[in-house]
């Protein structure tokens, strides 16, 4: 009788014991796939922490092969590691983000690419849905909802992508997020462009889906200008915050954009899709004057948007005061936008005038569990850094720092 109450207690205690490794050790783990278009002998997984440079190497499985190559997993700890790469046959891939909005990267005949596991070749349809683009720049490409909207007397295009199981009248609705230079921050095919031109913003959050179960549609804005160069890029993705740092030539324009995407953009997608209309679903991302733009867009419009993603932002054309007395008329509360920076060097890149303004909102009284910077020393002003960043910009979205 001692021995079989013995015995029962090791087991409760055993049971006890596995559930605690289960909420403490495999619960933090993360499956990652990589493929690849040829078969390799070994494929290993290195993550990496950026900040301590503690380092693990995990070799990966092989757990399926159809045309389009093999397919390799293993699991990582987003907890522990936020970047990886993938090293076989003596050579090594660029490093990209890792959390849990990854599913997987892509060694394709196209170069380095966002994977979802389980999907067919996301690419090759892209590629064959090419954009034909006349001088009015008019475009018909059969992967987008192309929306056509007034903006500043000319026309404003929206590229809306949805899943390949997008519901329009399910109960669970889907997030949104807004990208700024959408016509590249997607894959629409234009003359002369390539996938590694273009952040795959699309497939970046098909990604994220498969792997956290978060859904999202994606509204690519067109943000080049018109069709006549009466108004540019740089006209659109500069906000009037008074007197520039140093001469430029921009019409200081973003401010209108800003209202226009609030106003007009956001009113209609909300309108004829299923997605949320609360801010916390709501998102914004662009790169360099496009990151510029997102984080005036958010801190102008809390209400509606509550993540900005904030890449390589173009912060040097205002000065410290100019930046001082903008952000002195905004309220800094647990209701502001969750704000994701990220910036490579001083040289390469805007890090520098990042650096500065993460400093001055904190200063000022930004909520710090509102914020979260990554500084890559070797990251580039380029789309390459972007799209290997994109997906932890994501991971600020679904998880706001959590």
């Amino acid at each position: 009788m001692k021995r079989l109450t013995a015995i029962m207690l090791m087991a409760v205690i055993v049971t006890l014991l596995l559930a605690s490794c289960g909420e403490n050790g495999n619960n933090d783990l993360h499956t990652l796939y990589f493929k690849d278009i040829e078969k390799r002998k070994e494929v290993v997984a290195v993550f990496e922490n950026h900040e301590s440079k503690a380092a693990t190497e995990v070799k990966m499985k092989s757990v399926g092969e159809d045309q389009y190559g093999c397919t390799y997993s293993c699991e990582g700890d987003p907890s522990a590691y936020d970047t990886v790469h993938f090293s076989y046959d003596g050579f090594h891939t660029t490093k990209v983000a890792f959390n849990r909005c990854v599913s997987g990267w892509y060694n394709s005949k196209h170069g380095f690419l966002p994977y979802t596991e389980g999907s067919d070749d996301p690419y090759e349809s892209r590629v064959l849905n090419c954009v034909d683009s006349d001088d009015t720049f008019i475009y018909n490409n059969e992967m987008y909802d192309d929306v056509t909207l007034t903006f500043n007397g000319y026309d404003k295009v929206l590229h809306i992508w949805t899943p390949d199981d997008y519901d329009p009248s399910s109960d669970e609705k889907y997030a949104t997020v807004y990208l700024l230079d959408g016509q590249v921050m997607i894959y629409l095919g234009f003359p002369g462009e390539t996938l590694l031109k273009s952040e795959n913003a699309d497939v970046q959050v098909q990604s994220m889906t498969a792997a956290t179960g978060y859904q999202a549609i994606v509204v690519a804005v067109d943000t080049f200008g018109d069709a006549k160069q009466d108004y540019t890029r740089m006209d659109e993705l500069v906000p009037d915050l008074g007197e520039l740092a140093f001469e430029e030539e921009t019409k200081k324009c973003g401010t209108l954009l800003s209202d226009f995407i609030a106003d007009t953009a956001v009113p209609y997608v909300q309108q004829h899709y299923n997605v949320y209309t609360d801010a916390l679903h709501t998102s914004v991302v662009g790169k360099s004057l496009g990151g510029l733009e997102a984080f005036y867009i958010a801190l102008e419009h809390p209400e509606l948007f509550g993540t900005a993603g904030v890449m390589s932002p173009s912060f040097m054309l205002y000065t410290d005061e100019s930046w001082r007395s903008y952000l002195s008329k905004k309220s800094f509360d647990k209701q502001a936008p969750f704000l994701y920076f990220y910036c490579g060097n001083e040289e390469a890149d805007n890090g520098d005038v990042t650096d500065e303004m993460v400093a001055r909102i904190k200063e000022m009284g930004y909520p710090e569990d509102r914020f979260a910077y990554r500084r890559e020393e070797i990251g580039g002003h380029e789309t390459s850094f972007w799209r290997g960043i994109f997906s932890e910009f994501l991971n600020a979205m679904v998880y706001q720092g959590r």
